[in-house]
């Protein structure tokens, strides 16, 4: 669904005065922990994928660790509205996958209806941690994969299991692109705050400029002659 969010985002910016030029001046701090957290997870569903007996020994810690450097990326970027939204849904999904185990349950007959085989084998595979099915033991069942999402693109069918989280950080994650594109006119405020001198800087220029032409031009005072 991510994905799917964020290529709409991309089509949807562009006709609404977005501009790929304004990335440059885009404020993303760190990105490195994203990058991080994105090299452990798809490492770990690689590994899992695969049957690995190393997923198997510390794919739950892997994946909790993962977690933990996305949350420190979102909160040195805090100062981004649509990072507080993501923030928000990691939070939620976080939650869920340490009260379970640091296993994110899905379930299974969602996944069924969605036509994902793949998803199905992996869920039945004792080597992919990042995702089990959901059971009777499953804590906090509210806030894990039970809502068919949406897709644009079908794999293969039109919706595929998410939560309440992944609602929230593809929501922020949506944001964050219109608003670094400049689409719709959000983070206008913002690049004109980087262009614009400070209030304080303009007046001290112009007084300065006002007391240099009045010391100069001011006409002199003529003296009584009588």
């Amino acid at each position: 669904m991510l994905f799917d969010a964020a290529l709409l985002a991309l089509v949807v910016g562009a006709f609404a005065g977005g501009r790929l030029g304004r990335l440059r001046d885009f404020d993303l701090r760190m990105p490195s922990l994203f990058i991080f957290a994105a090299m452990a997870n798809i490492a770990i569903k690689i590994l899992g994928a695969r049957g690995s007996p190393i997923a198997i020994q510390i794919g739950k810690e892997a994946n909790i660790a993962a977690y933990a450097l996305l949350c420190a990326g979102l909160l040195v970027n805090r100062h981004l509205w649509g990072m507080r939204i993501a923030a928000a849904g990691v939070a939620l999904n976080f939650l869920v996958i340490a009260a379970n185990g640091g296993s994110m349950p899905v379930d299974r007959e969602l996944a069924v209806r969605a036509g994902n085989t793949g998803l199905v084998q992996l869920l039945d595979s004792r080597a992919y941690i990042t995702h089990k099915p959901i059971s009777a033991q499953t804590r906090l069942r509210l806030l894990a994969d039970i809502l068919p999402l949406p897709l644009i693109i079908p794999r293969p069918r039109f919706f595929s299991p998410g939560s309440i989280g992944d609602i929230l950080v593809t929501g922020g994650a949506c944001w964050l692109i219109l608003s670094a594109l400049g689409a719709f006119g959000l983070g206008k405020a913002r690049h004109t705050h980087w262009r614009t001198e400070p209030p304080q800087e303009r007046q001290g220029a112009s007084g300065a400029q006002s007391n240099g032409r009045g010391g100069q031009g001011r006409p002199k005072q003529e003296k009584d002659c009588t």
